[in-house]
């Protein structure tokens, strides 16, 4: 059995979902640190053929310790509005845009946690695409312990055989050698940009969120797109 490990990120980029959709169980790592101005929070669409950063404010003045689920949205601007305007601006035009909505909808719910949010927008991208593995909070677990001896620690609870993980750890699940001494196997999914046609025949720019994908080719054929 199968299982990766990722951090909830805002409007994921589809190698975040080639990951979801090898394995059995994917573990939503919502209880470690949240690190301000990172994926957590923010990410790239395109927009007029530019690169657009999307970010979402969130309190953390006097909070430096919090961790990702403990997170309060800043909702003393309409952010809300201002992203689902911007993203209906990037991609009204679009083929699949009608594909959005669901996602677009998700903007107007009455949501306060910064990961809330985001794993709403993440469990509906994949329930659209198809890509159904079993979810976990890792705030549901009883599995304890820092960086690799964390990770370790979540598979064993689960009772997994193989972990799949971002190419990114490598040095220090490596260095640490604690999955080395264990019975699970370790595969490392390293994904390069992914190149697909854009509606306007525009060059795709490069690490874009998975909506971009959405919006130019739709949720049928994202599952191919990231097997």
């Amino acid at each position: 059995m199968k299982c990766a490990i990722m951090q909830p990120t805002y409007l994921p980029w589809l190698g975040f979902f080639k990951m979801m959709n090898q394995v059995d169980i994917f573990v939503i790592l919502d209880d470690v640190q949240f690190s301000k101005r990172s994926w957590q929070q923010r990410n790239k669409i395109s927009l007029s053929n530019q690169e657009k950063m999307l970010t979402i404010p969130c309190i953390t003045k006097g909070l430096r310790h919090q961790r990702i689920n403990e997170v309060h949205l800043d909702l003393s601007m309409n952010w809300k509005l201002q992203h689902k305007k911007t993203l209906e601006q990037a991609y009204r035009n679009y083929p699949y845009f009608s594909e959005l909505q669901s996602i677009l909808e998700i903007y107007n719910e009455p949501t306060n946690k910064l990961s809330e949010f985001t794993i709403a927008i993440i469990k509906e991208i994949a329930n659209k695409a198809n890509i159904t593995p079993k979810f976990i909070l890792s705030s549901e677990l009883d599995a304890t312990g820092v960086k690799s001896e964390y990770l370790l620690n979540i598979c064993n609870e689960l009772g997994v055989t193989e972990y799949v993980s971002a190419a990114g750890s490598k040095e220090y699940i490596e260095e640490e050698g604690l999955f080395a001494q264990s019975d699970i196997f370790v595969t490392y999914e390293q994904s390069e940009s992914f190149i697909y046609k854009q509606y306007n025949e525009k060059p795709t720019l490069p690490y874009l969120s998975s909506i971009d994908y959405i919006a130019n080719h739709g949720y049928l054929s994202m599952k191919e797109e990231v097997l």
